[in-house]
């Protein structure tokens, strides 16, 4: 086994092992039933052969084929793919975190140089020189205000990096930032989403005020489609003293950190996707965080507030396209009388 180091797309450098075909095999003769309960989930057999990962969109468990599949994403592999899917680790990390944790086989080369990443190094992906992909995705595509757009980038909370990506940052309680969401402004073929390096979950996306309500969202563009909804609409200022997080999934991580660090939030408003992942999560949190808060569920027929936002606009612009046409055969009628 050979130690290597590289650079990843956000430019830190990161260290990796090559490993041999039975460093390979052993990490995949991990037992994924064992595996999933060892890493704290909750393991629900469905049968002699199948058992559930709770809460994972129904990632199931084929115990003596030693394989995993989950329905709501379409992916499945095994015991690497497994960490690489529920940990977000890379497919190296993976590898070393699975021979790490077998009993009686630990390679001497992942023993030895073997660490915790420290978090606390973490540095922003390089920035480029203009945001011009990142505003006419946001702006075009996802059709969020461009208000809002500029008023993230002003506060240094959003921006483009060196690969045209979006950058959508995460700050602590003393504005530093801790974590990056990264997302690709492709909008044909293969579409990047995932953390920068060393990012740390506990702060997501945010637009922080002085409220006691809290709404909670998935993604970055949930947080800004939800906003532009009010905004079109001219009720932003129903929401201008309300707190608003992107979990950066359905983790409840990052809206525990919230609530630490923010004792003024009473009130949770829940506004995670239209699926069955989403609504499962909601369902969570209500049983975890009902006791000490007042939580809802926002409703809404779309999968997410992106849908939605795109759903409003285009009933604003079929209104004003009839009000048009009624405006206009009153002036022809107008006309027509005065003639």
């Amino acid at each position: 086994m050979e130690r290597h180091t590289y650079k990843t797309r956000e430019g830190v450098e990161q260290e990796y092992y090559k490993y041999s075909d039975e460093d390979i095999s052993r990490a995949n003769a991990t037992n994924i039933y064992n595996l999933a309960k060892k890493m704290g989930y909750e393991v629900k057999d469905v049968g002699q052969r199948w058992a559930k990962i709770k809460g994972q969109g129904g990632l199931s468990i084929d115990k003596y084929g030693n394989r995993w599949y989950c329905h709501t994403t379409k992916e499945g592999g095994g015991p690497i793919q497994l960490l690489m899917y529920l940990e977000n680790h890379t497919w190296n990390d993976a590898v070393k975190e699975l021979l790490l944790n077998e009993v009686g086989y630990i390679p001497k080369e992942v023993r030895e140089n073997y660490k915790v990443q420290d978090k606390s190094n973490f540095t922003l992906p390089e920035k480029n020189h203009n945001f011009r992909h990142m505003f006419a995705y946001l702006i075009k595509s996802r059709l969020i205000h461009p208000d809002i757009v500029n008023d993230f980038v002003e506060k240094k909370l959003l921006y483009e990096n060196n690969k045209k990506s979006c950058v959508f940052v995460g700050v602590d309680k003393e504005s530093k930032p801790r974590y990056a969401n990264i997302r690709s402004t492709n909008t044909i073929g293969n579409s990047f989403k995932g953390d920068a390096s060393l990012s740390d979950k506990r702060f997501g996306f945010a637009k922080a005020a002085t409220g006691n309500t809290l709404t909670i969202v998935e993604a970055p563009i949930d947080l800004l489609s939800y906003m532009t909804i009010y905004k079109i609409h001219g009720l932003s200022h129903m929401i201008e003293n309300e707190h608003i997080l992107s979990l950066g999934g359905v983790s409840d991580v990052a809206l525990f950190q919230y609530l630490k660090d923010h004792p003024e939030i009473e009130v949770i408003r829940m506004g995670l996707d239209n699926d069955e992942v989403g609504n499962k999560a909601c369902e969570e949190i209500f049983k975890k965080y009902s006791v000490a808060y007042e939580v809802q569920r926002i409703t809404f027929q779309q999968k997410d507030f992106n849908e939605v936002l795109k759903a409003d606009i285009q009933k604003l612009n079929q209104k004003r396209e009839m009000e048009k046409a009624q405006e206009s055969s009153s002036v022809q009628a107008d006309e027509y009388e005065t003639a």
